[in-house]
């Protein structure tokens, strides 16, 4: 199946204070409901930054319903009326989950483009580095989601005034303050226990030394789920940005996540 024969719609689902979420929906050719995946993009990424395009054509060519999107962060970085704390605050992990309940919603509403070619019994969450973490924490409050798939997720590292250099800003000040509110909440090795679908980590053997710690945790604390090693890999399984093309450790993300969620999801 050709990329030319998707059909690629864009959305656009206002929030307060002039933010929203933006976002591109893919569904190949065909009558028959598609399975749905949920994308969340990383912390310091975008829905179109380096290798987020292929791979969600990739999935919808495989025959998925595929949802890609902005955090609300995005476009708080050039929004007008929104003050400094509340700017801040948009970078949250809290809300980041806001962001994607208000995706979800909006599909199971039929508010998102081609929704009526989703098949929302089959519902799985891909997420990568800090949205990999947080999609943990999503699947585990939302039992319609089947599957989830983190790519080098985890707990984001979190700045405080011990780590020295440059001083705190607004931005970290909220994010250390939301993770010191929510400490049960975001216990990832917890919430990946007691989570009900199946999940597959995918972890890059060259990543930074923390997460891959916490994959270790992960392992340990919930080894009824799947685990994966790309060895060489690094963050972003050695792609750049401006994206130069797939890597051989991004092809073998890829491979592993297609086939765990045809697996999954049918």
């Amino acid at each position: 199946m050709g990329k030319e024969t998707l059909t690629i719609e864009r959305f656009k689902l206002p929030l307060d204070n002039g933010l929203y979420l933006e976002g591109e929906v893919r569904v190949p050719p065909g009558e028959l409901l598609k399975p749905v995946v949920l994308i969340s993009h990383g912390f310091r990424g975008h829905k179109d930054w380096a290798f987020w395009p292929e791979v969600s054509g990739r999935l919808a060519e495989s025959g998925f319903y595929t949802v890609s999107f902005n955090f609300s962060r995005i476009a708080a970085r050039s929004a007008t009326g929104i003050g400094p704390q509340e700017l801040a605050e948009t970078a949250t992990l809290s809300r980041e989950l806001e962001d994607l309940e208000q995706v979800l919603g909006s599909l199971q509403e039929g508010r998102l483009p081609l929704a009526e070619q989703a098949n929302l019994k089959r519902l799985a969450l891909l997420g990568h580095s800090r949205a990999g973490g947080g999609n943990i924490v999503f699947a585990a409050e939302h039992p319609e989601v089947q599957a989830l798939v983190v790519w080098n997720g985890g707990s984001a590292p979190a700045r405080s005034q011990a780590d020295g250099g440059p001083a705190l800003t607004p931005q970290d000040y909220a994010v250390q303050e939301d993770v010191e509110r929510n400490k049960g909440r975001f216990n990832l090795e917890e919430a990946l226990r007691l989570l009900p679908a199946t999940a597959l980590i995918i972890q890059g053997d060259q990543d930074r030394e923390s997460l891959l710690q916490q994959n270790a945790g992960f392992r340990e604390q919930a080894p009824q789920h799947r685990y994966y090693s790309v060895r060489g890999a690094d963050h972003t399984f050695n792609t750049v940005d401006p994206y130069e093309g797939p890597t051989p450790e991004l092809n073998e993300a890829v491979a592993v996540t297609l086939g765990f969620l045809h697996e999954q999801l049918g």
